[in-house]
C-alpha cells in the first residue's frame, strides 16, 4: 500500500498542471460561457474576425477562439453530432462578439439588414447584436475531410445572394444551404433571413449584452 501511495504521489507530482485561466477566460466563464471546440474537437474553426479575411479587412479579435453561452453551445454540439452521422460538419465563423467590436462594424456597414445597430444610454448597452449576448453563431458546412462546402455566397456577403430566399445559386449550393438550416433548426436555432450563416439560439432575450474582452 505504501508503495502504491508513493507511486500515485509521484505521478501527481510529475503530471503537467492544467494551465491557469486568463483573466478574460475567467470573466467569460463566470458569465456562463463555454468554448465549444474544447468539448468537441471535430468542430472546424475559421474565426474570420481574428484575421483580415473579413468585410472590415481588419483583425478585430485577439485570437481565433469561439465562446458561447452554455445552452447555445450544447445545441451547437447536438447539431454537429447529427451532421457527423451524415459525413458533414460545422465550420465556425463567429460566436460571441464584444460590444465594442459591434460599434466598429456598424461604423463600416450601418445597415440593419446585416449589422445590428449598437447603442448605449448613460453608459449602459441598450441595443446590439445577439452575438453580443453570446447567443448567436455564424456557421458553414464542411465535408468529412473538413473541406468547406459551397453556399450561395461567401461569408459576410452583404448582397441578396446571402438571403435565405435567394434561388439564383447552383443546385449544390442551395442543397448545402438547406442542409445547414435543417441541422441548426432541428436544435432550436432561429435562422436570420438575410444571412444564410447566421443562427440565433432560442432564449437569446434572456442573455445580457456584454463587452467582455476575448482572451
Amino acid at each position: 500500500m505504501r508503495r502504491l501511495l508513493a507511486a500515485l504521489f509521484l505521478l501527481a507530482f510529475l503530471a503537467p498542471a492544467a494551465p491557469a485561466l486568463s483573466g478574460a477566460e475567467e470573466d467569460l466563464a463566470r458569465a456562463g460561457f463555454v468554448e465549444p471546440v474544447a468539448l468537441d474537437r471535430s468542430l472546424v474553426l475559421d474565426m474570420r474576425y481574428a484575421g483580415t479575411n473579413n468585410f472590415s479587412g481588419q483583425a478585430v479579435y485577439p485570437s481565433a477562439r469561439c465562446f458561447l453561452r452554455a445552452d447555445v453551445a450544447k445545441r451547437l454540439l447536438a447539431a454537429q453530432a447529427e451532421l457527423r452521422k451524415k459525413g458533414l460538419g460545422l465550420k465556425l465563423f463567429d460566436c460571441y462578439r464584444p460590444f465594442h467590436v459591434q460599434e466598429r462594424f456598424w461604423a463600416i456597414v450601418p445597415d440593419e439588414r446585416y449589422v445590428a445597430r449598437p447603442e448605449k444610454k448613460d453608459g449602459v448597452i441598450v441595443q446590439g447584436s445577439k452575438h453580443n449576448r453570446g447567443a448567436a453563431v455564424d456557421v458553414g458546412l464542411v465535408d468529412s475531410k473538413e473541406r468547406e462546402l459551397p453556399m450561395p455566397s461567401g461569408f459576410d456577403d452583404f448582397t441578396e445572394k446571402a438571403h435565405r430566399d435567394y434561388q439564383g445559386a447552383s443546385a449544390e449550393a442551395l442543397k448545402n444551404r438547406a442542409a445547414l438550416e435543417r441541422a441548426m433548426s432541428a436544435q432550436g436555432f432561429e435562422p436570420l433571413p438575410t444571412e444564410w450563416w447566421h443562427f440565433d439560439g432560442p432564449g437569446w432575450q434572456g442573455y445580457e449584452m456584454l463587452d467582455l474582452p476575448l482572451p
